[in-house]
């Protein structure tokens, strides 16, 4: 499926779905628990200028590619108190055919990695006193870095995507190709998305948590 540039998705908060919405999705991505979102797309806005996959917002945190088509990681992190952000940028350039990119948090180890096509390219170790921050009800966007209406960071892109995983635990790239080759969602899964169901307006979740996609109109 093609999301397509000025017409991005998104992953709707909790109170929103009125009871819908199962494993508290919305939650994943706040630090209480270990996390992974993992996606193949293909990138089709090809320009040089920055462009952004996927940004979680209010306390932004997503990744952008850059001009140079280096991927650039923003987090946003609560620093003895203060709210700061961090911006680390890849090792490698995303390439001009189908990408593997992983963004996963171990909580145990107090790390934060994303790999591209099974090697990792960005890494951050956090330090005391450092934690993710935290919102209320946090949402993701696909595509965009903010609701078009705000018309602002909007750094917008448009991609074929063919999957999307989202996990409350550190899953490997192996565990990864084997949830997608095998369906086998075993590993705390409260997203499942291989883009093939799906409506004008809405891409189901086969993971039958009911999270589903929707297109922001």
């Amino acid at each position: 499926m093609v999301i397509k540039k000025g017409e991005p998705w998104l992953l709707w908060p909790d109170k929103i779905s009125y009871g819908i919405n199962k494993g508290d999705i919305g939650q994943t991505f706040e630090g209480d628990n270990s996390f992974t979102l993992s996606m193949r797309i293909k990138i089709l806005t090809i320009e040089d200028v920055k462009r952004t996959i996927f940004a979680k917002v209010p306390n932004y945190c997503g990744i952008d590619i850059e001009p140079n088509n280096r991927l650039l990681l923003i987090l946003r992190l609560n620093r003895d108190g203060i709210d700061v952000s961090e911006y680390l940028t890849s090792a490698t350039e995303i390439n001009d055919d189908f990408n593997d990119i992983t963004y996963r948090y171990d909580k145990t180890l107090g790390l934060i990695e994303v790999s591209l096509n099974g090697m990792i390219t960005i890494e951050y170790h956090f330090k005391d006193g450092e934690k993710l921050t935290k919102e209320s009800e946090p949402h993701v966007i696909f595509g965009a870095g903010n609701f078009p209406s705000n018309n602002f960071n909007m750094n917008l892109c448009s991609y074929d995507i063919d999957f999307l995983i989202i996990s409350k635990s550190f899953i490997s790239d192996v565990e990864i190709k084997n949830i997608i080759k095998s369906k086998n969602q075993s590993t705390n899964i409260v997203g499942f998305y291989d883009f093939k169901k799906y409506t004008d307006f809405k891409v189901f979740d086969l993971s039958d948590n009911c999270n589903f996609l929707h297109k922001i109109i």
